[in-house]
Protein backbone atom coordinates (compact mmCIF):
# COMPACT_ATOMS: atom_id res chain seq x y z
CA UNK A 1 0.00 0.00 0.00
CA UNK A 2 0.84 3.68 -0.65
CA UNK A 3 -0.08 6.80 0.42
CA UNK A 4 -0.33 9.55 -1.96
CA UNK A 5 -1.06 13.18 -0.52
CA UNK A 6 -2.94 16.15 -1.86
CA UNK A 7 -2.44 19.25 0.36
CA UNK A 8 -0.69 22.33 0.08
CA UNK A 9 3.61 22.24 0.45
CA UNK A 10 4.08 22.89 3.88
CA UNK A 11 1.38 20.26 5.15
CA UNK A 12 2.89 17.44 2.71
CA UNK A 13 6.49 18.18 4.91
CA UNK A 14 4.66 17.79 8.15
CA UNK A 15 2.36 14.60 7.09
CA UNK A 16 5.33 13.05 5.72
CA UNK A 17 7.84 13.47 8.42
CA UNK A 18 4.45 11.56 10.12
CA UNK A 19 3.83 8.84 7.78
CA UNK A 20 7.28 7.85 6.16
CA UNK A 21 7.70 6.02 9.85
CA UNK A 22 5.30 3.55 8.45
CA UNK A 23 4.33 4.08 4.74
CA UNK A 24 5.90 4.63 1.25
CA UNK A 25 4.49 8.03 0.67
CA UNK A 26 4.22 10.21 -2.21
CA UNK A 27 2.65 13.22 -3.65
CA UNK A 28 -0.79 13.56 -5.81
CA UNK A 29 -0.83 16.24 -8.26
CA UNK A 30 -4.06 16.95 -10.25
CA UNK A 31 -2.25 15.35 -13.46
CA UNK A 32 -1.59 11.93 -11.41
CA UNK A 33 -4.98 10.98 -10.08
CA UNK A 34 -5.11 7.98 -12.24
CA UNK A 35 -1.38 6.66 -10.45
CA UNK A 36 -3.10 4.94 -7.11
CA UNK A 37 -4.10 2.06 -7.51
CA UNK A 38 -6.75 -0.25 -5.54
CA UNK A 39 -5.73 -0.48 -2.54
CA UNK A 40 -3.74 2.60 -2.01
CA UNK A 41 -4.48 5.42 0.47
CA UNK A 42 -4.93 9.15 -0.69
CA UNK A 43 -4.87 11.38 2.36
CA UNK A 44 -6.35 14.92 1.41
CA UNK A 45 -6.33 18.03 3.52
CA UNK A 46 -9.71 19.98 2.85
CA UNK A 47 -9.49 22.64 5.88
CA UNK A 48 -9.32 25.00 3.69
CA UNK A 49 -12.58 24.85 1.62
CA UNK A 50 -14.81 25.04 4.51
CA UNK A 51 -18.37 24.50 3.58
CA UNK A 52 -17.58 23.47 -0.01
CA UNK A 53 -15.62 20.46 0.83
CA UNK A 54 -18.46 17.71 0.09
CA UNK A 55 -17.70 19.31 -3.54
CA UNK A 56 -14.05 19.06 -3.81
CA UNK A 57 -13.95 15.34 -2.20
CA UNK A 58 -16.97 14.11 -4.72
CA UNK A 59 -14.45 15.46 -7.93
CA UNK A 60 -11.53 13.84 -6.48
CA UNK A 61 -13.43 10.43 -5.94
CA UNK A 62 -14.58 10.32 -9.49
CA UNK A 63 -11.45 11.14 -10.35
CA UNK A 64 -9.76 8.17 -8.77
CA UNK A 65 -9.56 4.54 -9.80
CA UNK A 66 -11.87 2.08 -8.03
CA UNK A 67 -10.54 0.48 -5.19
CA UNK A 68 -8.60 3.33 -3.84
CA UNK A 69 -9.18 4.52 -0.25
CA UNK A 70 -9.62 8.66 0.37
CA UNK A 71 -9.19 9.39 3.76
CA UNK A 72 -9.93 13.51 4.71
CA UNK A 73 -8.05 16.14 6.91
CA UNK A 74 -10.83 18.04 8.46
CA UNK A 75 -11.26 21.47 10.17
CA UNK A 76 -13.03 21.34 13.72
CA UNK A 77 -16.12 23.05 12.15
CA UNK A 78 -16.48 20.21 8.99
CA UNK A 79 -17.22 18.12 11.27
CA UNK A 80 -20.69 18.66 12.10
CA UNK A 81 -21.69 17.87 8.07
CA UNK A 82 -20.15 14.60 7.67
CA UNK A 83 -21.90 11.37 7.41
CA UNK A 84 -22.81 8.36 6.06
CA UNK A 85 -23.07 10.12 2.45
CA UNK A 86 -20.18 11.60 2.79
CA UNK A 87 -17.90 10.29 -0.36
CA UNK A 88 -14.78 9.48 2.10
CA UNK A 89 -13.71 6.13 3.69
CA UNK A 90 -12.32 7.26 6.84
CA UNK A 91 -11.50 11.53 8.25
CA UNK A 92 -8.96 12.70 10.44
CA UNK A 93 -9.54 16.09 12.61
CA UNK A 94 -6.91 18.74 11.97
CA UNK A 95 -4.41 18.79 15.02
CA UNK A 96 -5.04 14.90 15.33
CA UNK A 97 -1.75 13.30 17.28
CA UNK A 98 0.51 11.52 14.98
CA UNK A 99 -0.24 8.44 16.43
CA UNK A 100 -4.17 9.02 15.52
CA UNK A 101 -3.02 9.65 11.73
CA UNK A 102 -1.26 6.40 11.46
CA UNK A 103 -3.24 4.38 13.09
CA UNK A 104 -6.32 5.92 11.10
CA UNK A 105 -4.26 4.99 7.45
CA UNK A 106 -3.30 1.61 9.21
CA UNK A 107 -7.18 0.54 9.37
CA UNK A 108 -7.34 1.52 6.23
CA UNK A 109 -4.71 -0.70 5.05
CA UNK A 110 -6.04 -3.54 6.77
CA UNK A 111 -4.59 -6.75 5.10
CA UNK A 112 -2.14 -5.58 3.11
CA UNK A 113 0.33 -4.33 5.86
CA UNK A 114 2.94 -6.93 6.33
CA UNK A 115 2.85 -7.96 10.32
CA UNK A 116 5.57 -7.34 11.74
CA UNK A 117 7.34 -10.89 11.92
CA UNK A 118 7.69 -12.44 15.23
CA UNK A 119 10.83 -13.25 16.87
CA UNK A 120 12.33 -15.68 19.27
CA UNK A 121 9.22 -16.01 21.52
CA UNK A 122 8.19 -12.23 21.25
CA UNK A 123 5.36 -11.60 18.37
CA UNK A 124 3.59 -7.78 17.82
CA UNK A 125 -0.50 -8.37 16.72
CA UNK A 126 -1.14 -4.84 15.25
CA UNK A 127 -4.61 -6.18 15.09
CA UNK A 128 -5.50 -6.56 18.84
CA UNK A 129 -2.84 -3.97 19.49
CA UNK A 130 -1.12 -6.93 21.65
CA UNK A 131 2.53 -8.13 21.78
CA UNK A 132 2.77 -11.81 23.21
CA UNK A 133 5.74 -13.52 24.76
CA UNK A 134 5.95 -17.26 24.13
CA UNK A 135 1.61 -17.09 22.90
CA UNK A 136 1.05 -14.94 26.27
CA UNK A 137 -0.31 -11.17 26.19
CA UNK A 138 2.45 -9.38 27.71
CA UNK A 139 0.15 -6.59 29.44
CA UNK A 140 1.63 -3.52 27.78
CA UNK A 141 0.07 0.07 27.31
CA UNK A 142 -0.46 1.62 24.28
CA UNK A 143 2.43 3.53 24.45
CA UNK A 144 4.60 0.89 25.22
CA UNK A 145 3.32 -1.27 22.76
CA UNK A 146 3.75 2.21 19.81
CA UNK A 147 7.72 2.09 21.19
CA UNK A 148 8.07 -1.78 20.87
CA UNK A 149 6.20 -1.20 17.64
CA UNK A 150 8.24 1.16 16.07
CA UNK A 151 11.70 -0.07 17.64
CA UNK A 152 10.34 -3.98 16.26
CA UNK A 153 9.55 -2.60 12.54
CA UNK A 154 13.48 -1.24 12.16
CA UNK A 155 15.41 -4.12 14.02
CA UNK A 156 19.37 -3.06 13.86
CA UNK A 157 18.96 0.68 13.85
CA UNK A 158 19.53 2.85 17.27
CA UNK A 159 17.14 5.68 17.48
CA UNK A 160 17.92 8.92 20.03
CA UNK A 161 15.59 8.93 22.60
CA UNK A 162 14.77 13.07 21.02
CA UNK A 163 13.61 10.84 17.59
CA UNK A 164 11.77 8.36 19.62
CA UNK A 165 9.61 11.28 21.51
CA UNK A 166 9.16 12.99 17.89
CA UNK A 167 7.73 9.28 16.33
CA UNK A 168 5.91 7.84 19.08
CA UNK A 169 5.06 10.54 21.02
CA UNK A 170 4.42 13.39 18.52
CA UNK A 171 5.56 16.92 17.81
CA UNK A 172 3.40 18.67 20.38
CA UNK A 173 4.44 16.27 23.31
CA UNK A 174 6.52 18.10 25.49
CA UNK A 175 7.90 15.70 28.22
CA UNK A 176 11.83 14.71 28.64
CA UNK A 177 13.69 12.36 27.25
CA UNK A 178 13.45 9.97 30.79
CA UNK A 179 9.71 9.45 29.62
CA UNK A 180 11.58 7.24 26.97
CA UNK A 181 13.43 5.43 30.02
CA UNK A 182 10.93 4.70 31.36
CA UNK A 183 8.55 3.07 29.18
CA UNK A 184 11.58 1.49 27.63
CA UNK A 185 12.76 -0.05 31.76
CA UNK A 186 8.47 -1.30 31.95
CA UNK A 187 8.44 -2.69 28.47
CA UNK A 188 11.98 -4.94 29.30
CA UNK A 189 10.07 -5.68 32.26
CA UNK A 190 7.49 -7.17 30.26
CA UNK A 191 8.90 -8.84 27.18
CA UNK A 192 12.75 -9.90 28.19
CA UNK A 193 13.38 -13.27 28.06
CA UNK A 194 16.21 -15.17 30.01
CA UNK A 195 19.31 -14.57 27.78
CA UNK A 196 17.67 -11.75 25.63
CA UNK A 197 16.26 -8.41 26.35
CA UNK A 198 15.57 -7.35 22.84
CA UNK A 199 15.65 -3.66 23.34
CA UNK A 200 19.79 -2.57 24.14
CA UNK A 201 20.78 0.72 25.43
CA UNK A 202 23.17 2.30 23.11
CA UNK A 203 25.28 4.56 25.76
CA UNK A 204 25.13 7.91 25.11
CA UNK A 205 22.89 6.93 21.66
CA UNK A 206 19.84 5.47 22.55
CA UNK A 207 18.23 2.63 21.92
CA UNK A 208 18.41 -0.29 19.34
CA UNK A 209 16.32 -3.80 19.08
CA UNK A 210 18.33 -6.19 19.04
CA UNK A 211 16.71 -8.30 15.83
CA UNK A 212 18.97 -12.12 16.56
CA UNK A 213 16.36 -13.86 18.47
CA UNK A 214 17.89 -15.96 21.40
CA UNK A 215 19.31 -19.32 20.63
Amino acid sequence: MRVYLRCEAEEEKLLRDILEVDFVVGSLEDEDLSRPSAGDVVLVDLTYMGYDWRDDLAGLRHALNEGVRLVAVLGRGQLHSVDGHAPLDDFVAEGSTPDEIRARLRRQAGDDISPTPALGELEIDEDRYEARVGGVPAGLTYKEFELLRFLMARPGKVFTREILLEQVWGYDYFGGSRTVDVHIRRIRSKIEVEGHTYIRTVRGVGYIFEHQPPE
